[in-house]
């Protein structure tokens, strides 16, 4: 389960590299000053897909009822990939563009989002992963929302994303 969700969130994510240190890292190693830091406004809207998706999966999976949680996880992901694919060249041009001072705050700003605390609660939920093996139908949504976000193709797609999850398997 945990290899699922992390690609799926690794995808969902910008799936540029940048929040992958953040996984790894956690956010112990996130200082006070970067809520100093003004975000840009791609960052901002980025957040807002982000919040809202993580959002839909919180909904999701509080919902006892599978087949209704499998309708709200395809709603999340059509309306997450809906805005990605909006905004998605300029991500990756606000991204081509951070100098590595920029990642580092980014990557510091990062711990400290409540969609990333959201969407690690669900990974790391005993709960989620007991229903994802017991409903192949629920495991299915999410693969196939996997394989979605996957095909969204970002330019600037890092590999570390397979080293991630070998790490969170072992």
């Amino acid at each position: 389960m945990k290899k699922i969700t992390l690609v799926f969130f690794l995808s969902a994510g910008m799936g540029l590299g940048i929040l992958q240190y953040t996984a790894v890292a956690g956010p112990a190693q996130v200082t006070a000053a970067v809520s100093n830091i003004s975000k840009h406004p791609t960052e901002e809207k980025y957040d807002r897909i982000m919040e809202k998706y993580a959002v839909g999966l919180k909904t999701a999976f509080a919902e006892k009822d599978d087949k209704k949680a499998i309708v709200i996880i395809n709603k999340t992901t059509n309306e997450f990939i809906t805005e990605i694919e909006k905004i998605k060249p300029e991500l990756e041009r606000w991204v081509k563009g951070l100098t590595e001072k920029d990642k580092e705050e980014l990557e510091k700003r990062a711990g400290e989002k409540a969609y990333l605390k959201t969407i690690f609660e669900i990974m790391f939920d005993p709960e989620v992963g007991k229903r994802l093996e017991q409903n192949p139908e629920l495991k299915k949504a999410l693969d196939a929302g996997n394989e979605r976000m996957q095909a969204l193709g970002f330019e600037d797609e890092s590999t570390e994303e397979e080293e991630i999850e070998e790490e969170v398997i072992d």
